[in-house]
């Protein structure tokens, strides 16, 4: 395990004017498994792999206990999230998710289904995934939840949820290529969410937005309140999506230590998990007093 680790590469981020993006091509390692009786293994030729490892970056510190926790978070506010584990092997952490693109049947195998991501279903080249550069914006991605999904009132909200937690636990990167649409037994939906990080935590990282939020252009600007045109945008009342901002934020903030200490009590690093949980909890009280 410890030499998959090592055998994945470690490759220069990429800067632009206004900082690094944690996700343009090479920013991460990251490589898809399957488990095996809860064992890591590389899959045989063809074989529908079950879980990616993703190792934590080199640039920056103890990025697997943050996006564990973004995810987890996530997960504690009842959103639909990708499945996550956080591992170590010799002092070496690694976080395992789970591919919400998967069935598996009655005898353990697994089977693939399809999914788009934004980009692909709206037809824009993966090189311009970010909205500056031409990529989806969340009206955008509002109106294709609508026309495409199954029961488009339930996928509505819950991309709101997403739009909403992205401000809450401060993560600028959520791109055109962070939201997907799954085509499963229950239809089309939006996908389980995934990619979740406080990027916030990381002052090297871009603040720009990667989708704005109404006139909120990047991650630390909370002076205003977006909520009226982000109504607009979405195509909710207002009132509504201010007290759906206002209850997420609360719930971030009752449940933010909670997350971080469970995944402090398995051997990961507290000081930077309790750093991730406060910044959270700052933002939520922001976020809350935004509506």
């Amino acid at each position: 395990m410890v030499d998959l680790l090592d055998a994945l590469p470690t490759r220069p981020f990429l800067a632009g004017d206004e900082g690094l993006r944690l996700s343009l091509a090479g920013a991460q390692s990251k490589i898809p498994i399957v488990l095996v009786d809860g064992q890591v293994a590389l899959p045989a030729p063809g074989q529908p792999t079950t879980h990616i490892l993703k190792p934590p970056m080199t640039r920056f510190p103890a990025t697997t206990e943050n996006e564990a926790f973004a995810m987890l978070l996530a997960a504690a506010l009842g959103l639909s999230v990708a499945g996550v584990e956080p591992r170590r092997v010799k002092d070496r952490p690694f976080l395992l998710v789970s591919r919400y693109d998967r069935v598996i049947d009655a005898t353990g195998a697994a089977y693939r289904l399809h999914q788009e991501d934004f980009c692909q279903a709206l037809s824009i080249p993966p090189e311009h995934k970010y909205a500056a550069e031409g990529g989806p914006t969340f009206k955008v991605g509002f109106q294709l939840l609508r026309d495409a999904t199954s029961r488009p009132a339930l996928e509505v909200l819950k991309l709101l949820d997403a739009a909403i937690f992205q401000l809450i636990v401060g993560n600028a990167d959520a791109h055109g290529k962070n939201y997907s649409l799954l085509y499963g037994p229950d239809g089309t939906v939006l996908a389980p969410l995934y990619d979740l990080m406080c990027t916030i935590a990381y002052p090297d990282v871009a603040p720009k937005l990667a989708m704005k939020i109404a006139g909120l252009a990047t991650i630390e600007d909370l002076k205003m309140a977006p909520w009226t045109q982000f109504a607009s945008d979405t195509g909710l009342g207002g009132a509504f999506v201010r007290r759906r901002t206002a209850e997420l934020a609360s719930a971030a903030i009752k449940h933010a230590n909670d997350v971080a200490g469970s995944l402090s009590g398995g051997g990961f690093n507290s000081s930077e998990l309790s750093r991730f949980a406060n910044i959270v909890m700052q933002r939520a009280e922001a976020v809350a007093a935004s509506v």
